[in-house]
């Protein structure tokens, strides 16, 4: 897992941003600057992560002075960082695991502090049989406050 930064265009449109990534096919756009900015973030930490999960090469990023600048656009560098996007993927899998790593429980001992058979933490630990969302995130209320 890596930090990357590439150069991302923004164009004004339709009271928002349009935001395209020469290196990257596809784009995605905010309402302002400030969203187009987070949402560039994101595309581009999604791209690095899928690239690198593949196994795909990533290319060096084009040069500022090579990419063509649109009128009233602008051209900004943004960074993704693939190992904090693996956290954030990893806690929506599987809140309750990520919850309890973070937490540095292991299996058993999360079973105790909830008072729930060992099976069926393991399970929910593996992503098997896993409790409906809303208890799933008081299982992780409850991990957060006994850490």
């Amino acid at each position: 897992m890596s930090r990357y930064v590439f150069p991302a265009v923004f164009t004004p449109e339709d009271g928002g941003y349009v935001v395209t990534f020469p290196d990257w096919g596809g784009a995605t756009q905010g309402e302002d600057i400030a969203d187009a900015l987070d949402m560039a973030a994101d595309f581009l930490g999604l791209s690095c992560w899928s690239a690198e999960q593949n196994h795909e090469p990533i290319k060096a990023p084009t040069p500022l002075a090579d990419i063509p600048v649109p009128k009233d656009g602008f051209v900004n560098l943004v960074t993704a960082d693939t190992e904090a996007y693996q956290k954030i993927i990893d806690r929506e899998n599987n809140p309750i695991k990520y919850a309890r790593e973070q937490a540095g429980l292991n299996i058993k001992a999360l079973a105790d502090l909830l008072g729930a058979p060992y099976r069926t933490v393991q399970d929910w630990n593996a992503g098997r049989r896993m409790p409906p969302k809303w208890m799933q995130a008081l299982i992780v209320e409850k991990i957060e406050a006994a850490s």
